[in-house]
């Protein structure tokens, strides 16, 4: 196996030599690269002279959720995919087939390294790999690996004295070096100021479509009791596509448009019912266990929900359709097709400004007729002209960033409105609930005391909207648009 590892012995309290093994570790994806491209590895792999299997699915590791599992194994046979594997990765696959891409055959001397309790501080893998298949069939490769398994100890001493005797103990993935990584699609156009129209308009449903397809499988990996970060994150891309449809929809095909907007309706819908429990239940601090009951209650049929949702193929046929459109544009004709071929930069003035015309004609019918409906639409509006002027930074830059900062303000207080009008509004309806009957005192007690705060939050942030708004509308945030 090449030049011995140095002796580490003086740096630990022992070292443990263990029995030479030989992995034999087979990959599979769909033929451009679906897994990936999302950061996920699918795998089965033997031991020689062990006789068993074992898939594992392994996943990117997201900041903050440390105690989140990463890793998933099933035992089983290599031609046998686990139905479990196979649903997790439903919506990134789709309609595409697993295949085996390449075979790894892993020379491995294990090297435990111990304190003088005996206890296992790390293990150190100096494996020698083959590669059978792909582009890089019959390539060779050494790779040292340290993997720690106490967080109180120190690496640092072993580090330096394997970089010392020229080792580098590292931990990228042997997929990567055993083949070149593929992409599912054409990537991110990379823009700038003579972008055309049709390359913005790309971009934003790329950037969709990666939204929805990454948090696709975290979803279904926690099926139905989904995490409320990745309920809100599936939302937002519902929505920032529906609003992007929405804003550039003038050079795309009306038909595809107008489809594929329900659609995504549809879908917010289902991941919004389940949303909007959970913002109710952040709002509701303190509430009264039966109506925590009855709030977990109502969760758990609305997951049943969007889990039918995440299986039914209209959802996938979305994905699909959203690939395929990232990929080649459904433009439309005529004038349309001329715009779309224009410089983004000249058009893009003209679309947010269209965007900030709505929300002050929102702002004044709001003003003229206060009521939570009409600072909902006020809401959405700022919303549509977030967004918009968020796609519009490559081309006018500062000028744009400072409107969708303000506008998110504006959404931000009115949304916290309305979830103080929904949080009220669920106390209420609870009350009355089974034709009169009321609640407990005690219940009812806490449920008021519940339904007065919410309208102070309501009171609130009615009496501060239009402080946000005047922020919005000064000359230095709208100058630029038509």
């Amino acid at each position: 196996m090449g030049a011995p590892l140095p002796d580490l012995r003086p740096l630990v309290g022992g070292t443990f030599r263990h029995p030479r093994q030989v992995l034999h570790t087979a990959y599979f994806d769909s033929l451009d690269g679906r897994l990936r491209s999302r950061g996920l590895t699918l795998r089965h792999r033997t031991t020689e002279g062990d006789g068993h299997g074992v898939w594992t699915l392994k996943t990117p590791v997201d900041a903050g959720r440390s105690l989140v599992r990463n890793e998933f194994t099933w035992p089983g046979d290599r031609g046998d995919v686990p139905q479990d594997a196979e649903g997790i990765l439903r919506g990134v696959l789709r309609r595409e087939t697993l295949r085996q891409l390449v075979e790894l055959e892993t020379v491995r001397e294990r090297l435990s390294l111990r304190d003088d309790q005996d206890t296992t501080l790390a293990e150190l893998d100096d494996d020698l790999v083959t590669v059978s298949g792909g582009q890089r069939d019959g390539l060779h490769f050494r790779q040292v690996e340290l993997e720690l398994q106490s967080e109180e100890w120190s690496s640092r001493r072993v580090v330096h004295r394997l970089e010392a005797a020229g080792f580098v103990a590292g931990s990228s993935p042997k997929l990567a070096l055993a083949m070149p990584q593929a992409s599912e699609g054409p990537g991110d156009p990379l823009l700038d100021r003579k972008s055309t129209l049709a390359e913005l308009v790309r971009m934003c449903l790329r950037d969709g479509f990666d939204r929805l397809v990454d948090q696709d499988w975290r979803l279904r990996i926690a099926a139905p009791d989904f995490d409320p970060r990745d309920i809100h994150q599936a939302r937002v891309a519902t929505r920032r596509l529906r609003s992007d449809l929405k804003s550039l929809g003038g050079v795309l095909d009306p038909v595809w448009k107008g489809h594929m907007r329900s659609d995504l309706k549809w879908l917010g819908s289902a991941l919004g019912e389940v949303r909007d429990l959970d913002v109710l239940r952040k709002n509701l601090k303190g509430i009264p266990s039966e109506l925590d009951r009855t709030l977990e209650e109502q969760r758990d049929a609305a997951s049943r929900r969007l889990t039918l949702v995440l299986e039914d193929d209209r959802y996938l046929d979305v994905l699909d359709r959203l690939h395929a459109a990232s990929d080649r544009v459904p433009l439309a004709g005529g004038d349309a097709a001329e715009l779309a071929r224009g410089r983004a930069r000249d058009a893009i003035p003209m679309i947010v400004g269209a965007n900030w015309r709505k929300l002050r004609r929102q702002v004044r019918k709001a003003r003229r007729h206060p009521s939570p409906e009409r600072l909902h639409k006020v809401r959405i509006k700022a919303k549509e002209l977030r967004y918009s002027s968020e796609f519009a930074t490559p081309f006018v830059e500062g000028p744009a960033r400072r409107l969708a900062k303000a506008a998110r303000r504006l959404q931000d207080e009115l949304g916290e409105h309305h979830d103080a009008v929904a949080a009220g509004d669920w106390l209420r309806v609870l009350a009355y609930e089974d034709h009169g009957t009321r609640l407990p005192g005690d219940v009812a007690f806490q449920a008021g005391g519940l339904a007065a705060d919410t309208r102070r939050r309501q009171a609130h942030f009615e009496a501060v909207w239009e402080r946000s708004w005047r922020q919005l509308r000064k000359p230095k945030r709208i100058h630029w648009l038509r």
